[in-house]
């Protein structure tokens, strides 16, 4: 927000160095998506088959991101019921029309396109708390009231959703950019803690439930024990990180990659990049999603109102807790939860997502406040 003493300039340029990054970690991200999927590509029939259509909806996503920096920002407050109503609908579906992929029933399909709208309700989150909250005075949720009750209402809705798809980590991700927002709304402490509690009984009684997610907490501390189970991908992708060393094996000389590691082109990459460059290539994949939270956050405080402030923070802090999830994952720092990583991981409407959402800040980030 801006700050005493400075006024509001529509600069009609956006953050360079965010579009800058953007680009970088999309082509880092395609070489590394080639290489780790060649493999399963191959096994396919076609060794280009999955590149060329994550290629394809890169191209795709960064139409839409030019696009989208030439909109007006004041759009998606206008509209914000509605992408929440839209979303919450496709959440609901997903039970009914969804198919089963790896086991759980998370996409839909829209003729020839498959996505999960696990990633829709994300964006939505956003948008409607960032509308609302900038509608609502801060001590509107100083006491319990009609506010306050929407806003957890919301949360739990789609959390629930997420709990009928046995989708963990969107249920997780869902439930953190609520909880950020109530902070950022000013939600008394009491309260939030209140939440917090119901959040932590209702996510312990789900992740003990069923037998399998039961072992995936075990096989977090001793994975050699579920070797033949879910402890195969954790020993794997940590056989991965370990085996690349400093420098790495090299691009695309990674060995788990073979069928060993499963979903070594998806949730997994970024053990094959640990393996293929090493500690370098993955403190430079690290190094990359910092730059990028970085000038996300200084956006954020420079944004000419609440509303595009709010936005942009939540978008910025959607990508930092699914990269820090993803890599928690990987190094087996966290159960195994299915998230993938922002701009690498296999999956061409997620990543045109990210990328339409990377244009949503770069659009905002043309206006900017300058010393009178």
């Amino acid at each position: 927000m801006a700050e005493r003493g400075e006024v509001n300039r529509n600069s009609g340029k956006v953050d360079f160095i965010l579009l800058m990054t953007i680009i970088v970690l999309l082509l880092f991200g395609l070489i590394m998506l080639f290489s780790a999927s060649t493999p399963r590509a191959l096994n396919e029939g076609n060794i280009y088959s999955i590149i060329i259509k994550q290629a394809s909806m890169s191209v795709v996503g960064c139409v839409f991101m030019f696009f989208t920096t030439q909109l007006d920002y004041h759009i998606y407050k206008k509209y914000a019921r509605i992408i929440f109503w839209v979303a919450l609908a496709l959440m609901v579906l997903v039970p009914m029309v969804g198919f089963v992929s790896h086991g759980a029933r998370r996409q839909i399909s829209l003729g020839p396109i498959s996505f999960q709208p696990s990633e829709v309700a994300k964006f939505a989150l956003v948008i409607f708390y960032s509308a609302r909250y900038t509608n609502s005075k801060t001590s509107d949720l100083s006491k319990p009231n009609k506010n306050m009750a929407v806003s957890i209402a919301v949360m739990c809705a789609f959390v629930g959703c997420c709990i009928l798809q046995s989708h963990l980590s969107a249920a997780v991700v869902l439930a953190a950019i609520s909880v950020m927002y109530m902070i950022a709304a000013g939600l008394p402490m009491k309260y939030l803690a209140a939440v917090g509690a119901v959040g932590v009984v209702g996510f312990t009684y789900f992740a003990v439930s069923e037998s399998y997610r039961l072992d995936r907490f075990k096989a977090l501390f001793n994975p050699e024990a579920y070797s033949r189970g879910i402890g195969w991908q954790i020993l794997q992708s940590l056989y991965a990180v370990g085996s690349g060393g400093f420098f790495g094996l090299g691009l695309g000389q990674s060995r788990q990659k073979y069928l060993y590691l499963p979903e070594a082109h998806n949730d997994y990459i970024y053990a094959i990049v640990c393996e293929e460059l090493g500690f370098v290539g993955a403190l430079a994949v690290i190094a990359l999603f910092v730059l990028l939270l970085w000038r996300g956050y200084k956006i954020a405080s420079k944004c000419p109102d609440k509303f595009s402030s709010l936005v942009v923070y939540g978008l910025t802090t959607k990508v930092a807790l699914q990269t820090a999830m993803n890599i928690a994952v990987v190094t087996n720092s966290m159960p195994n939860t299915g998230i993938s990583l922002p701009f690498f991981s296999s999956g061409g409407t997620a990543l045109m997502l990210q990328i339409f959402e990377m244009g949503i800040i770069l659009s905002m980030s043309r206006y900017s406040y300058v010393k009178k």
